[in-house]
């Protein structure tokens, strides 16, 4: 006996030291190549047109997602002196304001230096003479010597008539409702670089704090901001609520099994679980979500099932058979789960096929630690006497069948409800973000208070080349300005007053006169003016270098503060594929959408009007659809296996259960939180994985139940206290997935308790 026990302890303790080496390497793997990101795009759904792509840019890394809005009490002297506290923060390009956008300085270049190839001007007498008279009227009220050294160089102003379309719709005050005032820090980092927008944050904030010690009215808003709260709040919410479940955990454990060694042993899957999971999304995305990683104590409440169902069988049997007992019922039901996950890896998310990998990685290795290591580190004991099993008296058989048909006409009348209900899905593209509604609604008052134009409608164009689209977009311009004569359009604002195309640029060159007529018209021109033609010396020379100027690039933006500016207009082909380049023309006003878009189609058919409510509602339901149709491709070769593994009846029995449960729990959801999103569909999915399993088990044919009644209780338990926890997060998307899984987990534990138990046949073998 000496020498058996001493054998058993050797095996302990080299299976214990074999997982050990395994967790160990995988952690040094994870911590070498383990980089974390906070990109929101992650989760956007795969575009599948061209209105879907350009969506899709323009929510991901955007000229715009550099700006930090920041909105303060409106008092000038305190907004000038945090105006100049933030121009200090190395972190900070430029700060925006529409108290400082009259008297922003210079032209900047390369604008200025090519202002007469990127717009038109009269260069003829009456053309000259009429900018004069102007300028003469302008100055009559008043100027400085900026103004009077640009009308030397710029008597047409023809810099600022290149610049208008930049301004239109920002002329009012940036005001919020609350009478608020808002400005725009464009900072140095791109949103995506979280350690930066935290430094921005930050330094913004002691700003706020010395210029506005009195009052925390003062809000910010904006891509980086919204990164750097979803990583505070993702650190945070992890760590704390991971806390409260392992606690719910070993609550349920305890009154369950009332053993430490339990919680002890309980832990190697789930430990085997998250580490595995983390360890093949490192490898196989390179970077690991913020949200995967909140997603990971979920399986706390899904891995955890798996040790439970063999010490509940385990209380009045040895390991070895009470692991056989259980094996090829737990194997069947954590292959059916882990296929069911592997199927989000073709949905077209990175972040949702994130989940899925992690998820079904996780589960493999909770199922595999299960199986091997915990039975051979749990210590034989001599079972306990099994407690006499009690009969059912005939009246229970009789109460078990009303509750089933109580039950059935309950689910039965939900789903009919809820199916005449219109909406069933959401298909608004902000709830699949990880960020709070109402922040996303004061980040869309805040742009709309600084003039921002509405982004609903915007006309888009794509060409291999730039040349190409550059003369396709002036072309488009003739369009938009007869729909805006027609009224279809207040205005618009393209690329092609900052970049004409080089045709455009080599005409307008062409039309610039030579120096000695130009001296001859500007003489004329002011002849009945109370200006000489030597005050304009400079506007000569400067229209004599444009005549030899190569026609500008886009290259020569690069260095300039316009560089923002123009790629708002301008999508340029990715460098890892050959792709196409692409104008976006934002439209300003009211817009007649089917009007515009019958001109758009018999005078430039290229053009493609784009409704971005229309494309987000397509991309989501899209996706949806695409997802639905691989989910139900999966759950059908899940019955399929079913019906190999086990009797047909059994297999029916399981289906309808959890087809019922399904149903049951969407129209549950539906009724309570309103029209379902793509983290509801990921939670039901998760709920069939459950439900099956819990129904494999208690439609098995025993001769006693108590030990699987037991573990399914424990299961159910320890599975909605996880997800109970994750139901409470602030975190939409895990808030959603949360809410689902709990609710379905009650309702699949109750279906599959009152389905009628079958003769089980022949399953896979228990080895």
């Amino acid at each position: 006996m000496a020498a058996l026990t001493m054998i058993l302890d050797r095996k302990r303790s080299w299976v214990l030291a074999i997982w050990l080496l395994m967790v160990l390497a995988a952690l040094a793997i994870i911590f070498s190549r383990l980089n974390f990101s906070y990109d929101l795009g992650l989760f956007l759904p795969g575009p599948q047109t061209l209105s879907q792509e350009v969506l899709v840019e323009r929510l991901g890394d955007s000229p715009g997602s550099r700006y930090v809005l920041i909105a303060v009490p409106d008092n000038e002297t305190q907004i000038s002196d945090l105006i100049t506290s933030l121009e200090e923060l190395e972190s900070i390009d430029e700060v925006l304001s529409d108290l400082t956008a009259e008297t922003a300085g210079a032209i900047p270049e390369p604008v200025w230096s090519n202002r007469y190839l990127l717009a038109d001007m009269d260069w003829s007498i009456e053309g000259l003479q009429t900018a004069l008279r102007q300028r003469l009227s302008e100055l009559g009220m008043g100027s400085d010597a900026a103004f009077e050294d640009m009308l030397r160089h710029d008597p047409a102003l023809t810099a600022l008539t290149a610049l208008e379309p930049l301004a239109a719709g920002r002329d009012a005050a940036w005001l919020t409702s609350q009478g608020q005032r808002v400005l725009v820090a464009v900072t140095t980092a791109p949103a995506f670089d979280i350690e930066a927008q935290q430094r921005v944050v930050e330094g913004i904030r002691t700003a706020l704090a010395s210029n506005y010690p009195e009052t925390e009215s003062a809000s910010l808003s904006g891509a980086g901001v919204f990164g750097v709260d979803l990583r505070n709040t993702i650190q945070q919410e992890a760590t704390w609520r991971s806390v409260w479940a392992s606690a719910a955990l070993i609550v349920v454990l305890l009154l369950a099994y009332r053993s430490f060694s339990v919680i002890v042993l309980s832990a190697l899957p789930l430990i085997s679980a998250l580490v595995l999971g983390l360890l093949g999304v490192t490898l196989a995305f390179g970077v690991v979500h913020g949200i995967t990683l909140a997603f990971g104590f979920t399986l706390l409440g899904v891995a955890i099932d798996y040790p439970l169902h063999y010490f509940s069988h385990a209380r009045y049997q040895l390991p070895e058979k009470a692991i056989g007992a259980v094996w090829p019922t737990l194997r069947l039901s954590a292959f059916s789960t882990v296929l069911a996950y592997l199927a989000l890896l073709l949905g077209g998310a990175e972040g949702i096929a994130q989940l899925g990998l992690f998820s079904a990685l996780g589960i493999a290795a909770a199922l595999v630690t299960t199986r091997w290591v915990v039975p051979a580190l749990a210590r034989a004991k001599p079972p306990r006497s099994r407690p006499e099993s009690r009969t059912r008296p005939p009246e229970a058989a009789v109460s078990l069948k009303i509750a089933r048909w109580v039950s059935l006409v309950f689910a039965a009348a939900l789903i009919v409800w809820q199916c005449f209900t219109p909406n069933w899905w959401s298909n608004d593209l902000s709830a699949l973000s990880p960020i709070p509604a109402e922040k996303l609604k004061r980040d869309g008052e805040l742009r709309e208070a600084m003039g921002a134009p509405s982004m609903r409608y915007q006309v888009v164009i794509r060409q291999q080349d730039l040349e190409s689209l550059l003369q396709e977009n002036e072309a488009l311009a003739r369009v938009l300005q007869e729909a805006s004569l027609e009224g279809l359009i207040d205005g618009f604002s393209s690329i092609s007053s900052l970049l004409p195309s080089s045709a455009e640029q080599t005409k307008r060159q062409a039309r610039i006169p030579a120096p000695d007529v130009l001296e001859s018209r500007l003489a004329a021109a002011v002849e009945s003016l109370p200006f000489t033609a030597s005050a304009f010396n400079a506007f000569v020379q400067d229209s004599a270098d444009s005549r030899d100027r190569m026609p500008l690039v886009i290259s020569d933006y690069k260095d300039s503060p316009l560089a923002d500016a123009l790629l708002q207009f301008l999508i340029p082909p990715d460098e890892k594929e050959s792709g196409s380049w692409t104008s976006l023309v934002t439209l300003h006003g009211e817009i007649e959408p089917r009007d515009l878009e019958t001109l758009l189609e018999a005078r430039m058919p290229e053009a493609e009007l784009v409704d971005y409510r229309s494309a987000s509602e397509e991309l989501v339901a899209d996706y949806r659809q695409r997802t639905g149709r691989v989910l139900a491709g999966v759950l059908l070769l899940i019955a399929l296996v079913l019906l190999w593994q086990v009797r047909w009846n059994r297999s029916l029995v399981c289906v309808f259960v959890v087809g019922l449960s399904l149903l049951t729990t969407a129209s549950l959801l539906r009724a309570l939180a309103g029209p379902l999103n793509l983290y509801h569909m990921m939670g039901l999915l998760l709920v069939a994985g459950i439900g099956l399993d819990y129904c494999l088990f208690l439609t098995r044919n025993e001769t006693n139940s108590s030990d699987t009644r037991h573990a399914v209780l424990t299961c159910a338990a320890s599975t909605v206290a996880a997800f109970g926890v994750l139901a409470a997060s602030s975190i939409p998307a895990l808030n959603s997935l949360g809410s689902a899984v709990a609710c379905g987990v009650l309702i699949c534990l109750l279906a599959a308790w009152l389905a009628p138990t079958v003769n089980s046949g022949k399953e896979l073998p228990a080895v």
